[in-house]
Order: C-alpha cells, then structure tokens, then sequence
C-alpha cells in the first residue's frame, strides 16, 4: 500500500465514490486473470499485427475477431489496452525498441478511430442521457492519450456528449467550462512535476465554470501509486476503467442534479 502524499490528506471523497484509475497508454489495468486465455491470445495476436503489419491489415484482425464472437465493447475495455501493456513489457524486456513502441501505439489509436462509429452506434439506447456533457482531456504537455481516446469513445457509446481532445490548454478548457453545460471534467495525470499546476487548474475551472455542480473526474498513471491524489488535488473522484468511469459518472451527475432539483434521468 503506498502512502499518500500528504499525511494531513483526507481519503474520503465527496461523493464517497471508490479510488480507481482512467485507462492509461501502457498501464491499463484489464479485468483478466493471468493463464493463458483466449483473450489474452487475442491480445498477443493483435500487439504482434500492430508490430509488424500495415493498418489495413491491424483492422482486419480485429474485425475478424469480431466475426469470431468478440465483442466490440471487450475490444475496446481488453483487447486493445491489453495490447498496449504488452508494448510495454516487450519493450522493458529488450525484446522491442522505444521507436517500435511508438509505432505500434500509434496504430493502436488509428484502430480506435476506425472502429469508434460501429462502436459508438452499436451501443445500447441511452437517449435520455443525451443532455449529458464532459469535458474529457489530458494533463497539458501529457503523452498518454490512448486511454483518454478509449474512454471518450465509450461515454459517446452511451449517450454522452464529449468535447475535448489530447491537445487541449487551459484556455481551451476555460471556454469549455464558462459555456455552462459541462457536467464533467475528466483529467488524466501522468506527470508528478505537474501536480501543483494541476491543482490550481482544477481550482480554476471550478470558479470559471458557469455549472455550479461541475464534478471532476481525475485519474492516469499517478493514482496507481498515490492512493488519496484525487482528493489532494481537489477532485471529486477517480476511475479505474471506461465502463466504470460512465456508470460512477452518471450516478454523480445525477445526484448533484438531484439535490439541485433538475433530475433528468432514470439510472439503469
């Protein structure tokens, strides 16, 4: 168990919601047990492709996965994280180079990119969430935007309206938040030299944001190691994986919107 970063920080949250993590380039946790599964099989299949094959050919193994019985939600939640983590291990291993890593990552996002309108349209009927919205985007200066790539695409699936990109600064996000309809900020934290800033940052975009119930949604690589950071820097609460993130997302929403008499939605 690692200590937190500061012994006067307190571990409950405001929502009293579970310490998880956003998924992560390189460091997504999957939800499969060790051995040698199918889906690990899979993930091995799908890491080599990108390796050493032409996109085209990367989509083409996904897709025949798919018409093999996998579904598009575990590709997007396992499969493709997965394959990212063994990128990483392969690389610590010497068994791969850091521009082969790079590489391979990237063509992991073009697949995401590919797939996401089956994906996002192949996604259950959640129309009443339609008026949803969060601003989902990396630390400024952050390299992982595989996870955060994922995670956008999996609030779209269900009903969410998403702006943000990897590439966006303060000011972008200040715009975002005096617009008023933001009901989630979503950060990821990669960087432990940004820590200060990011504090101030949340603090900012609290007092700019037009939504006085704005929620902020914080995770990445740190959280794995730094139990209570989301609390440290002014959050409401933190996420492990994509299908985590939107239900713990919506049931805070919803009752912030509840408490302020504007529910809108039966939660499933």
């Amino acid at each position: 168990m690692s200590k937190p970063l500061n012994p006067e920080i307190k571990a409950p949250l405001s929502l009293a919601l579970k310490d998880l993590v956003i998924p992560k380039l390189l460091q997504v946790a999957g939800s499969e047990q060790p051995g040698s599964t199918l889906a690990e099989q899979q993930s091995q299949l799908l890491a080599k492709t990108c390796l050493s094959s032409p996109s085209p050919e990367i989509e083409s193994c996904v897709l025949n996965m798919v018409r093999q019985g996998l579904g598009l939600e575990t590709v997007f939640l396992q499969t493709i994280p997965s394959a990212a983590r063994l990128f990483h291990q392969w690389w610590a291993q010497d068994e791969i180079d850091f521009v082969a890593v790079t590489q391979a990552s990237y063509r992991l996002q073009e697949l995401v990119y590919k797939l996401s309108a089956e994906f996002v349209l192949s996604g259950p009927q959640c129309g009443g969430l339609s008026n949803y919205a969060a601003l989902l985007v990396n630390t400024p200066q952050s390299q992982h935007s595989l996870g955060l790539l994922i995670l956008s695409q999996y609030f779209k699936r269900y009903g969410w309206q998403v702006v943000g990109d990897t590439t966006w600064r303060e000011p972008d996000m200040v715009i975002a938040v005096q617009s008023g309809s933001i009901d989630l900020l979503g950060l990821s934290v990669s960087d432990e030299r940004q820590l200060g800033y990011l504090k101030k940052l949340i603090a900012t975009l609290r007092k700019k944001s037009l939504n006085p119930g704005l929620l902020v949604m914080v995770g990445g690589p740190l959280l794995a190691t730094h139990d209570h950071l989301a609390a440290w820097l002014g959050a409401d609460f933190s996420c492990l994986q994509a299908d985590q993130a939107q239900l713990m997302a919506i049931q805070s929403v919803e009752q912030v919107r509840k408490q302020r008499g504007k529910s809108s939605v039966e939660l499933f």
